[in-house]
């Protein structure tokens, strides 16, 4: 028991040879552990950047573009909107959206 206890406090003090292996290259078995850490690390970082960007919701080609929007109000907005060939102003608050003209496609937006 004495003994068991001298080599657990002794495991203690020098975590080197605790965890000793056979191997000549003492760092490989912490690169083998960290190098899967980071790339799913990355991974998942980059994914929630693409989401961030709103690349999953919606295309780069999409229907929907905003052209303008001004706040009105403290949560009001009138929101000038291209959707496939038309080009609508909404008015847009916290329990609606209202359509407030559709323009031709020459008029532009100053």
């Amino acid at each position: 028991m004495k003994r068991l206890l001298s080599n657990v406090m002794a495991g203690l003090t020098w975590p080197s040879v605790a965890f000793a292996t056979d191997s000549p290259e003492g760092g490989s078995l912490w690169i083998g552990l960290l190098l899967p850490l980071i790339a799913v690390c990355a991974a998942l970082l980059a994914w929630l950047w693409w989401l961030r960007k709103g690349q999953a919701l919606r295309g780069p080609g999409g229907p929907l573009k905003v052209v303008q929007a001004v706040a009105v109000g403290a949560r009001e907005r009138v929101v000038v909107v291209d959707a496939a060939e038309r080009r609508l102003v909404l008015g847009v608050t916290a329990q609606r959206v209202e359509l407030i003209a559709e323009l031709r496609r020459d008029d532009t937006v100053k």
